[in-house]
């Protein structure tokens, strides 16, 4: 891989996971509960009293420590670049939260959550540049034990919305929701994308 395509790959991975931050700020922001993961990151941050930010981080540490051992080709320079946009972006935009107390709005806030985290991740994968900690994670496994990409991410996003809720967090519909609908929305965005980033990336 030449340099010019290595510097493109990195700028999509840059805006994809900056858009993923944005996301993951607004279902915040909705206050009526988050996608899995994030449920996740929110439990670990309240009990250790950290950000949600630096909950990322050490939640995607021990991801990306697992996946190094078990099938480190599916790691490369974003996998790495990934979780600390995120994180940078999220402890950033938190400082600006505000309450919303219109339960319409909480939700719209949150589905429009939804649509930009897909949007980011879809193009972070389309970036071809080394997978997410999670994403490594569940390919990862769902390779060594034969299993299908969904069964294998369906079982840990109800894991995490359980260690979420056993470390205190609200749940509500929301990471019901985001289990449904992530993956149709993912691959709606890779479908519009796939295009016009192969024109970026010359390909």
């Amino acid at each position: 891989m030449n340099i010019k395509k290595a510097l493109k790959r990195s700028t999509m991975v840059l805006i994809g996971s900056f858009i993923m931050g944005i996301g993951i700020y607004l279902t915040i922001l909705g206050n009526i509960g988050s996608d899995p993961l994030t449920m996740l990151w929110i439990g670990i941050a309240e009990n250790l009293t950290i950000t949600v930010g630096q909950a990322n981080l050490l939640v995607s540490a021990v991801m990306l420590f697992i996946v190094f051992f078990i099938d480190r080709k599916e790691l490369f320079v974003g996998s790495l670049l990934n979780p600390l946009v995120i994180a940078l972006t999220t402890d950033f935009l938190t400082q600006f939260s505000f309450s919303v107390e219109s339960k319409i709005m909480q939700v719209l806030i949150f589905i429009s959550g939804l649509l930009v985290m897909a949007l980011g991740i879809a193009l972070y994968s389309l970036a071809g540049f080394g997978r997410g900690a999670y994403e490594a994670l569940v390919f990862s496994l769902s390779s060594i034990f034969k299993l299908s990409i969904r069964v294998v991410r369906t079982s840990f996003d109800i894991l995490f919305t359980l260690i979420g809720f056993l470390l205190g967090v609200g749940i509500s519909f929301a990471p019901f929701l985001a289990i449904v609908s992530m993956g149709i929305l993912i691959q709606f965005f890779i479908q519009k994308l796939l295009r016009p980033t192969a024109e970026f990336l010359g390909e």
